[in-house]
């Protein structure tokens, strides 16, 4: 659908994309929550119960436990892994829709009062991202101006990443391709999301944020990385892995957007 059909459409009707929230359906905290969620925002959501594998054994055949353990030198928690696979269950879904695009939502974000205007307005603009993030996670990043909205909302690149998939919209063609790219679990889903110099997708995010996460649901993922996973302080040549890794994306990250702000080429 074009940007001005969707312009035309939301003229004369609301217009929302499918809005998908991923739950623990056991936890009632969570439950609850979601369910006032769906109560205050007035606009359908759908549940999509996580998937949640208990223990290492249940992990699926796409995780690659060396890999992980080689450039890492611990696994992803049962968590992680439950968080990619629901995700990714969804971007299967999304793939097959005619819709313009989905919103995914995971059970601990808050809404902005202004969430459904927002989201009309970002569909009035999908044609200028395939994904796009309704928060960063990492308040200490700054993003560039790609594309301004209105005179208080604007469409934001972050070259490192922004992180988290609390809250994004996201396009099926995108959502086919990010399949495509994550046939192999390795990384945690938001640094899938965030590869975009690999996947070539353009993921953007909203400014000002839209959603923010609820600091008193604790974390479904748990304690993660070197300290909680392994006993003992990480070894030299762990850190050095670990910053060299962390530079080499970075600065491929660096290098693909400077191409695409210098015009070298018109699509991520």
């Amino acid at each position: 659908m074009s940007t001005d059909s969707l312009h035309r459409k939301s003229s004369t009707q609301t217009f929302l994309p499918p809005v998908y929230v991923i739950t623990l359906t056991e936890d009632m905290d969570r439950r609850n929550h979601v369910e006032d969620l769906r109560r205050n925002a007035g606009i359908p959501m759908k549940i999509f119960p996580a998937i949640t594998p208990r223990t290492r054994d249940a992990y699926p055949p796409i995780y690659d436990a060396r890999y992980r353990q080689w450039h890492y030198g611990y696994d992803l928690t049962p968590g992680e892994v439950g968080c990619f696979l629901s995700h990714r269950a969804l971007w299967e879904l999304c793939a097959q829709s005619q819709d313009p695009a989905w919103c995914i939502l995971e059970d601990d974000v808050e809404l902005d009062p202004e969430f459904s205007a927002k989201l009309q307005l970002a569909l009035a603009h999908v044609t200028d991202w395939d994904v796009l993030r309704l928060m960063a996670e990492r308040y200490d990043r700054k993003g560039l101006p790609y594309k301004k909205l209105d005179d208080t909302d604007t469409l934001m690149h972050y070259v490192r990443p922004a992180m988290g998939t609390a809250a994004y919209l996201i396009r099926p063609a995108a959502a086919k391709r990010l399949l495509a790219f994550s046939t192999r679990m390795a990384e945690p889903v938001d640094k899938v999301l965030d590869q975009y110099w690999l996947h070539g997708l353009r993921v953007l995010v909203l400014e000002p944020f839209v959603v923010q996460i609820r600091q008193d649901l604790p974390s479904a993922i748990s304690c993660r990385g070197w300290d909680a996973m392994r006993n003992g302080k990480r070894p030299l040549w762990r850190r050095l892995q670990r910053d060299f890794r962390n530079g080499r994306d970075a600065l491929a990250g660096l290098l693909y957007s400077l191409r695409y702000f210098l015009g070298l080429f018109s699509h991520y």
